[in-house]
């Protein structure tokens, strides 16, 4: 059987990785709509249950060795005061492009078409998928199918064409800064700074000895980039993001500071969160949505690229002895009973935390923005 995965990042990869272990989905191709040495983006968490995943998926890397384990969460004022401490069972902050890299390593055997984008599916009147054509014309054939291209996924809006994204509620801006000094100071924690009206905060992690990954998350009703401050031309949007971290954050606590010092801004990036209501389906016949494409979540769950990795492992277990198209619709007609109810859940706490985030956070404090 051949396995064709629409996708390239994290949950793409982890299923090439996954497929391994199977006996019938061995011949796998992978595309990927950025070009060969684009960039990968920033860092994330990999929460226990990601690791777990991990372990199921490619047992022989050392994936808490990868980057840097993150024990405890802080969470604080503006000006540092520390306003609660949680212990976290041991997580991982990982460069992405890092981890990708270790995670094509996993899937050797995959192949990697680079620079392809999805067009269309070719489809049977049974609603199974026999192809998918790319927009050089290229037709490329399949028995298994995996939508694995993100949240906003050209397979999900061919197949399921009323599932829409939220609108957006919430900006965030992801950046990394080269500071050792404040990567030693954070050390093995995960520091996130609150306004006390809500609606604008800043978490940091130290990713290596050397590197923070910071990000700045705010209401995108209340604030806004473009209007940080008239430069009298037209600005980049680097140089409008860093106008708007620098206007908004002055006098937070010097933690803050150094990351902005530290930071080159070309390499930001402003991300427009938007979440996914929980689908009826996850799949279609013999094609599963995976990852971001099923169950895009907001920010404060951390889960995006966690629940990427629990999908893939999954899925490589339920199609350890499929040798038929037939029996791949029935193992992802199980995958989605599986699944669903935790993508309904996560949809549910993603809310919660985010109307959390919006309000003042008052005399308790602000919510764990993690979902462990």
């Amino acid at each position: 059987m051949r396995s064709v995965i629409i996708g390239g990042g994290v949950a793409g990869c982890a299923v090439a990785a996954a497929l391994r272990s199977t006996s019938h989905c061995r011949e796998s191709v992978l595309i990927e709509r950025r070009k060969p040495g684009a960039s990968a983006g920033m860092g994330f968490i990999l929460m226990p249950n990601g690791l777990r995943a991990l372990d199921a998926i490619a047992p022989e890397f050392d994936w808490r060795a990868a980057g840097r384990i993150i024990e405890m969460v802080s969470l604080r004022n503006r000006n540092g005061e520390v306003l609660a401490e949680h212990s976290l069972e041991a997580s991982v902050c990982i460069s992405r492009e890092r981890f990708l890299r270790i995670l094509r390593m996993a899937a050797a055997g995959t192949g990697m078409l680079e620079g392809w984008n999805l067009e269309t599916l070719e489809r049977n009147t049974d609603g199974s998928t026999n192809a998918i054509k790319v927009d050089d014309g290229t037709r490329i054939a399949g028995d298994i199918f995996f939508a694995c291209d993100g949240a906003r996924s050209r397979t999900r809006s061919l197949i399921f064409p009323e599932a829409t994204l939220s609108d957006v509620a919430i900006h965030e801006i992801v950046s990394v800064a080269e500071a050792p000094e404040l990567a030693e100071t954070l050390g093995n924690g995960f520091q996130k700074f609150h306004d006390e009206r809500g609606g604008l905060a800043v978490g940091m992690l130290a990713e290596s000895a050397t590197r923070v990954v910071w990000f700045v998350q705010f209401d995108a009703v209340r604030y806004g980039v473009d209007t940080a401050r008239d430069t009298g031309r037209a600005a980049t949007l680097a140089e409008k993001i860093e106008l708007f971290v620098r206007h908004q954050l002055t006098n937070w606590a010097p933690e803050i500071a150094e990351a902005i010092d530290s930071t080159n801004f070309n390499h930001s990036h402003l991300w427009p969160t938007r979440d996914l209501p929980p689908l009826a389906s996850l799949a279609c016949g013999n094609l599963a949505l995976v990852g971001d494409a099923a169950h895009a979540c907001l920010p404060f769950t951390s889960q995006g690229a966690n629940g990427a990795l629990v999908d893939a492992a999954i899925l490589g277990g339920l199609l350890a002895d499929v040798g038929s198209r037939e029996e791949a619709a029935a193992a992802f007609a199980l995958y989605t009973l599986l699944r669903r109810p935790h993508h309904q859940k996560l949809f549910m706490d993603g809310r919660r935390l985010r109307a959390a985030f919006l309000a003042p956070f008052g005399a308790r404090g602000p919510a764990l923005p993690l979902v462990v």
